[in-house]
């Protein structure tokens, strides 16, 4: 009797099919909130590296005497970002660019965020220490 196997009751017989079908849903449904985490992490990522050149190249417009804004929001659309707000605090020696950028997720569930934003930083401050 070596290759005998006992076999299914009545009961058991035609479970194998619908268990395969829910273990391939529970993989795809796994896979698809790995990949939408990614996005949003891969969007964040990019907004805060975009916010923070955004600002930079605010900050050197107006310390060479141009508009920070002006030069913040050229560089905001090449970076595919929409600048928010966009602001300068100081005169032309002491000076801090601020902006918030932000970019649209592509993909998203409903009850998560449509955009992800970032705010940045840079200038100049002289007189600390």
């Amino acid at each position: 009797m070596s290759g005998w196997a006992p076999r299914p009751s009545l009961g058991e017989r035609g479970v194998a099919v619908p268990m395969a079908v829910l273990i391939v849903m529970a993989m795809v449904t796994v896979a698809s909130v790995g990949v939408l985490a990614l996005t949003y992490s891969a969007t964040a990522r990019a907004v805060r590296a975009a916010a923070d050149l955004v600002a930079v190249s605010g900050a050197q417009a107006y310390g060479r005497g141009g508009d920070a804004c002006a030069e913040a929001r050229r560089i905001a659309g090449r970076n595919d970002v929409d600048l928010g707000t966009c602001s300068v605090t100081g005169d032309q020696i002491d000076f801090v660019v601020e902006v918030r950028v932000s970019r649209r997720v592509g993909w998203r569930l409903p009850g998560l965020p449509e955009q992800v934003a970032s705010s940045a930083y840079a200038g100049t401050v002289a007189g600390i220490g």
